[in-house]
C-alpha cells in the first residue's frame, strides 16, 4: 500500500506465507497437510491482495526462509504448519495489534481487524489439522521446531514480526 509502510510490511508477510505455503504444498507427503497448506495459502493470498492492491508482490525474507527451512526439514508438512500456527501466526497477531493501537484511519483499522480475524481462524484450522495426525515425538523434529523459534528470536522477533512506521 503506497503511503502506508505498515500495510506494505503486512503485505510482504502475507505474500511470503501465500507463496511459500502454496508452492510448498506440492512436495508435502501428508494429504491432510497438503489440503490445509493450500487453504491457508489462499487465505494469506487474499489478505495480501486486500492489503497491497495491484502493487507488485514482495516477500518478507525471514518468513520465506522459515517456510523453506521447515519444508526441507520435514517433508510431511507438519513442521511448516507448526511454524504457521505456533511461531509466525502468533507473532503476526502481535504485529497486527501493535499497528491497530496506533492507526486512526478507519479503512486501515478494518483491514487490520480483518487480518487478525483471519490469522486467528487459520491458527485454529491448522491446529485442528495437526491434532488429527500422529503425535510428533521425534527429537530431531523438536530440534527443528526449536530452531524456528530461535531464528525469529535472533532476528529480534521474539514477540512480533515488527512494525514499519
Amino acid at each position: 500500500m503506497n503511503g502506508w509502510p505498515g500495510g506494505q510490511h503486512l503485505a510482504e508477510i502475507y505474500d511470503a506465507l501465500y507463496s511459500s505455503l502454496g508452492a510448498g504444498a506440492a512436495g508435502v507427503t501428508t494429504d491432510a497437510f497438503v489440503v490445509r497448506m493450500h487453504e491457508t495459502s489462499r487465505t494469506f493470498g487474499a489478505l495480501a491482495l486486500e492489503m497491497r492492491g495491484d502493487d507488485e508482490a514482495t516477500f518478507e525474507p525471514l518468513v520465506v526462509a522459515l517456510m523453506n527451512n521447515s519444508l526441507a526439514e520435514d517433508p510431511t508438512g507438519a513442521l511448516t504448519l507448526y511454524a504457521v500456527a505456533m511461531e509466525i501466526g502468533p507473532r503476526l497477531l502481535v504485529s497486527l495489534r501493535d499497528y491497530l493501537e496506533v492507526e486512526s484511519d478507519e479503512h486501515r483499522r478494518r483491514l487490520l481487524t480483518h487480518g487478525s480475524d483471519l490469522v486467528v481462524r487459520e491458527i485454529g484450522a491448522v491446529g485442528a489439522t495437526l491434532a488429527r495426525g500422529a503425535p510428533f515425538d521425534d527429537p530431531a523434529w523438536a530440534d527443528a521446531a526449536r530452531a524456528l523459534a530461535d531464528a525469529l528470536d535472533v532476528a529480534g522477533m521474539a514477540e512480533s514480526l515488527g512494525q514499519r512506521v
